[in-house]
């Protein structure tokens, strides 16, 4: 794992975000910071064991490597790996509320870590959460059939938070950084 500014994941993700969202989150603006795993909440109370198991091996990879979970990294050689922007998590009225990266939080609650590092959407406007907010702490890996069902995605909920196009936009504006700032 090769770590990374968390300025560059923070400008990435509020980037993305904003260009995605901005209609209906207003200005937004993001920093990493290092927040406790208790004070965390999910509009999910399932999550699947395939991905929550993934999430437990890459706690074991960043433990291995020595970096603190999740700062971001790049998970192969550069600049080719894989990059991930640690977990993303809204500042809202009701509370830090995950957006992206639940199996990851969960992981690392699950294994006795107190904090972690993720990239921190603070916003000009705070739509309605996409569901209930369920504590991370009531959080559950499942088997359940419920948990392979697109919970919001595809339901027509305008509160939905498209963190599949934030993430995907935030990983390239990333990369575009990383080679621009590498030079010729």
């Amino acid at each position: 794992m090769t770590p990374l500014s968390p300025d560059l994941a923070a400008r990435a993700w509020r980037q993305a975000v904003a260009d995605s969202w901005g209609d209906r989150f207003g200005a937004v603006e993001v920093t990493c910071e290092r927040v406790g795993l208790r004070s965390l909440s999910s509009v999910i109370e399932l999550v699947a064991f395939d991905p929550y198991t993934s999430a437990q091996a890459l706690l074991r990879a960043f433990t291995r490597a020595g970096i603190a979970p999740y700062r971001p990294v790049i998970t192969g050689p550069p600049p080719d790996g894989t990059l991930l922007l640690g977990p993303l998590v809204e500042r809202h009225p009701n509370g830090l509320l995950i957006l992206d990266g639940v199996h990851r939080c969960l992981a690392a609650l699950r294994q006795g870590l107190g904090t972690v590092w993720v990239s921190v959407l603070t916003a000009e406007t705070h739509p309605p959460p996409a569901g209930s907010p369920v504590p991370l702490t009531e959080v559950t890996p499942s088997g359940s059939v419920r948990t392979r069902t697109p919970l919001f995605r595809h339901s027509g909920n305008p509160d939905f938070r498209p963190t599949d196009v934030f993430l995907s936009r935030a990983q390239s504006r990333a990369r575009r950084e990383i080679e621009r700032l590498r030079g010729p």
